[in-house]
This record gives C-alpha cells, structure tokens and sequence, in this order.
C-alpha cells in the first residue's frame, strides 16, 4: 500500500508539473471537463475531481465555511483528523474490553499507534499549510499521515486468519486521509500557479 501512496503522490505531482506548459489548466483527469480550471470557476468541485475518493470530497464542500480550495483541504485535515482519534479510542476500548493478547494485542497496539501518528502528522501538516510551508516538507508529512493510516490494515494482512473488527472504521481513516494527500497537492499547485499570475492594472 504504500508503493500505492508514493506512485499517487508522484503521479498527481508529475500531473502538476505540467500545468504550466499548457496555459494554466488544473491537474485534469479523465473525466474532468477540459473548460474546468482550478482557479476561477468552480475551485472546489473541480478540487474533488483530482482524488480518489470523490463522493466523500464533495460531502466536505458542504460544510460551512468551505468556498476554496485551501479551506476544503483544510477542513479536510480536520474531518480525518477526527475520524483518526475516534479510531485509537475505539481500538483502545476494544483491546480493554476483550483482554486482547497475543497477535491481537499485537494488532491493536499498532493500530493505536498509527492513529496516533496519523494524528500527529496531520497536525504537522496544517500548521505547514497556515504557515504556507514549503512543498517538500507539506508533501513528506501528508504522504506520512497516509502510510500511517494503513498501519493497522498492515498489522491485520500479517495475521489473514484474525478477522478485522475494525474493517470499515480503517477503510474510511484510509480513504479521509488519501483524499488529505491529493488535495495537498492540488491546492499547493494552484497556489502557485496563481502566485505566476500577472497583476491587473491598479484602479485610481
């Protein structure tokens, strides 16, 4: 899973490099209308259609507050954020409540520990964001969060006899945070890009 996360994180920064070159278009994928830019228009749907889990994007922009980019990537943090300490409690809970030992304390000790990491880096990585940190350490900490919210799939794949009590709550951690990546990416190039844009003539 995580040669997955590395090879989306190089293909979506691949994808922006090349904006560029071709008049200020956004990070397009297949399905995305090729008259719908990142800057203008409508930001933060098109945002949504550079990542992999879009249905629950688009839920985000529903929230209060949410007009851009960086505000969708932000409440984007958040949300997974929340989701990642409502996970380490309920592992928490189950491993108390069951006497977990054995390969089991094992699971769920590591499972506690990557949501905790995961916390952690998405932490790190809104302070970058507000701080308007550089590219390489926002994409190093986001592509952590996201290799530390499949821990716990890891620790269950080690031991495919013991069934996952925890299966779809680890799905949607995984899923909140990848979406967490993409959109890094995203918004960091549109920023940049709109940053290159030339100044209007000054009103006096």
């Amino acid at each position: 899973m995580e040669r997955f996360i590395v090879a989306s994180l190089l293909l979506l920064l691949a994808s922006a490099a090349a904006v560029d070159g071709r008049m200020g278009r956004a990070v397009f994928d297949d399905d995305t209308p090729r008259d719908r830019v990142l800057i203008g228009g409508d930001e933060v749907a098109t945002a949504c259609n550079q990542v992999h889990f879009r249905t629950m994007c688009r839920r985000l922009t529903k929230l209060p507050g949410v007009a851009t980019p960086r505000q969708l990537l932000l409440a984007s943090i958040r949300v997974a954020s929340d989701r990642a300490k409502d996970a380490k409690i309920r592992v928490a809970e189950y491993a108390a409540r069951t006497h977990a030992s054995g390969p089991m304390k094992s699971i769920t000790d590591t499972c506690r520990e990557g949501y905790d990491n995961v916390l952690q880096s998405l932490e790190e990585t809104r302070q970058l964001i507000e701080a308007k940190g550089t590219r390489f350490d926002l994409n190093s900490k986001v592509s952590d969060a996201a290799t530390h919210a499949d821990e716990c799939n890891d620790a269950f794949a080690d031991f495919p006899d013991i069934k996952s009590p925890f299966a779809a709550m680890q799905q949607n951690v995984y899923r909140l945070v990848n979406n967490v990546l993409n959109l890094a990416v995203v918004v960091q190039h549109a920023e940049a890009h709109q940053a290159k844009l030339p100044v209007g003539p000054h009103v006096h």
